[in-house]
């Protein structure tokens, strides 16, 4: 089947200081021998093409689109209207806040292509601010990306070298705050376990040599580097596939809890003596030999292990940071992962380089064959906290799949143990590790993955036709809150997700709490809960008008109303919140 290529899209603000009565052109080009339908579709049974556009702290009025083109269409016995090859449409801005950022800006063009013979499914194609190209429009002046109370005044026009040096700028403010939202990374909850496993590794290592530990300091680094540039390439594939992507995606999928179910379980029984991995702490009476072992592969193994688990909290500053990286292109994309990879391995870099530290904890010994084993079972916690994941999404139906899985981890680690005991040649290390890895390969694929999946799709069907979630929240849909507009009703909206600890934290100590629901009430607040546990288009889209790639994601609307879109921190206060509401009815 033919299928035309996303056709390709970028957007611009007019020349001048951004104020009411200045415009975005958005350009969109149609790839040879395909056309879009125009606004207006010629048929019910056609697709018009729409455009939607979100800003932080800037309005935008209803789009002005060019004149459509009149063409018979064969395959459908009609006179179609359309656009086809270049055609731009502009968007006024009705308002502007004091302090808006234009580098937030996103946008997603709806269409539906078709050629002389046939007509593809309705696609979309997002698309955000894209500096680099911007610099090279001859017609664009500068564009200030902040402003605040301060200096919102007239500014007088200024040349493209002054608007690349702002987006720089700007560009650079972001890339500081996901460097600021990696090393806090370091003190949310996902992170805590493997927290855990590094502690315990630097405190054996610290009779090491400097040189040594600033190697293992090195090999952490590259491990979390690797992994979140993995990430990145992923998040690049999906974008340009025409996909959605966000922070803590990998969590939507039910394959990669069973692997970090399958990981975790391994690393617990190694911790109880089970078997041997190339992970730091594993053997503790026989420091030389796995110093020599394990200590590169297993640092850079915890490295990516700490990606992996830090992925499903979204720490301040990062959340706005990656929201940025997630609309702009790759190269920009993966310097910004790079960016959150270097704040999260700081503190172990600082470590390894100022060794004098560790003089803090006790000197290893027999104290830390106790330690291993409470390492261990807080491993196996984590692999609780993964269960309660998989009920909520699967019930008791899920948890069973998965604790099988888990009880069969625990069994192939006394496989390994008793095939490859410590100081065996390394193929049969090989072999039984691959061997484990391959059965359980088969055995989710094949039989685990699919009633799970069929579970899952079924509950979140039943969940979707209710209106009102198990605790009292409004379900999120874009019509709900259209509803709660006209009935000039103000909307708190939390988007979370089941395996988001931070969204758990903030629900326990203040959305979950009497005093906010009274609080809230008080002012004929709607509370609006958007479940982002699962993939869902309406709540991605929803993140990207928030300026968010993942949750947790707070967001206020004074009397329904989204273009006056109020996004909150990560971390709430009721305080903080109900100040917000008030002072936007002012």
């Amino acid at each position: 089947m033919n299928n035309m290529p996303p056709p390709e899209a970028s957007l611009h603000y007019s020349a001048g200081a951004l104020a009411k009565g200045s415009s975005v052109t958005v350009d969109i080009t149609i790839p040879d021998n395909w056309h879009v339908n125009a606004n207006v579709a010629a048929d019910e049974f056609l697709k018009p093409s729409s455009i939607e556009i979100s800003a932080q702290g800037i309005h935008f009025g209803e789009p002005k689109w060019p004149e459509p083109l009149k063409e018979y269409s064969e395959a459908l016995d009609l006179e179609n209207l359309v656009f086809k090859g270049h055609f731009q449409i502009m968007l006024p801005i009705e308002d502007i806040d004091a302090k808006y950022d234009s580098l937030t800006t996103s946008a997603t063009f709806h269409y539906q292509a078709c050629d002389n013979s046939i007509c593809l499914a309705p696609s979309k194609v997002t698309f955000g601010v894209n500096t680099t190209e911007f610099a090279k429009k001859s017609s664009l002046q500068s564009v200030p990306l902040k402003k605040n109370d301060n200096d919102i005044q007239s500014a007088p026009e200024t040349t493209q070298e002054h608007f690349a040096e702002e987006s720089f700028a700007g560009t650079l403010i972001l890339l500081l705050s996901a460097l600021l939202g990696g090393i806090i990374l370091n003190l949310m909850p996902c992170v805590l376990p493997v927290l855990s496993l590094k502690l315990f590794s630097l405190i054996k290592q610290a009779g090491e040599s400097r040189k040594r530990l600033l190697t293992l300091g090195i090999a952490t680094t590259a491990g979390i580097l690797t992994s979140f540039w993995v990430l990145a390439g992923i998040v690049a594939i999906i974008k340009a596939g025409g996909g959605n992507a966000g922070w803590g995606m990998q969590f939507q999928s039910a394959g990669f809890i069973a692997f970090m179910v399958v990981i975790l379980t391994a690393f617990a029984m190694s911790f109880f003596g089970v078997f041997e991995i190339w992970i730091p702490g594993s053997a503790t009476t026989r420091m030389d030999f796995t110093s020599r072992k394990q200590g590169f592969a297993g640092a850079f193994f915890t490295g990516a292990l700490l990606v992996l688990l830090s992925t499903p909290c979204s720490a301040p500053f990062l959340g706005t940071a990656m929201g940025f990286a997630f609309t702009t292109s790759t190269p920009v994309l993966f310097l910004f992962f790079t960016a959150a990879g270097i704040g999260l391995a700081l503190p172990y870099m600082l470590v390894s380089a100022f060794p004098k530290v560790l003089k803090v904890f006790p000197k290893p010994g027999a104290w830390m064959v106790t330690l291993q084993k409470i390492m261990g079972v807080l491993l196996l916690a984590t692999v609780v906290w993964l269960l309660w994941i998989v009920h909520e999404q699967a019930g008791n139906f899920g948890v069973g799949i998965f604790a099988a899985i888990s009880l069969l981890s625990i069994a192939l680690s006394f496989a390994i143990g008793n095939i490859a005991p410590p100081g065996v040649a390394f193929f049969r290390e090989v072999l039984a590790v691959g061997g484990s890895v391959i059965l359980l390969f088969v055995i989710w694929f094949a039989f685990a993955s699919p009633k799970y999946e069929d579970e899952v799709n079924a509950r979140f069907k039943a969940r979707s036709v209710q209106l009102v979630t198990e605790d009292g929240w409004y379900r999120y849909t874009p019509e709900l809150i259209e509803d709660f507009a006209k009935a000039s009703r103000t909307v708190f909206i939390d988007a979370t997700a089941d395996w988001c600890l931070t969204c758990k934290a903030n629900e326990a100590a203040v959305l979950n709490r009497e005093d906010f629901r009274r609080a809230m009430d008080s002012l004929n607040v709607a509370l609006v809960k958007a479940d982002w546990t699962r993939e869902t288009p309406e709540v991605t889209k929803l993140l990207r008008s928030m300026g968010k790639s993942g949750v947790p994601a707070y967001a206020i609307y004074p009397a329904g109303d989204k273009s006056k879109q109020i996004v909150l921190p990560e971390l709430l206060t009721t305080g903080a919140i109900v100040e917000k509401i008030v002072g936007s009815g002012k």
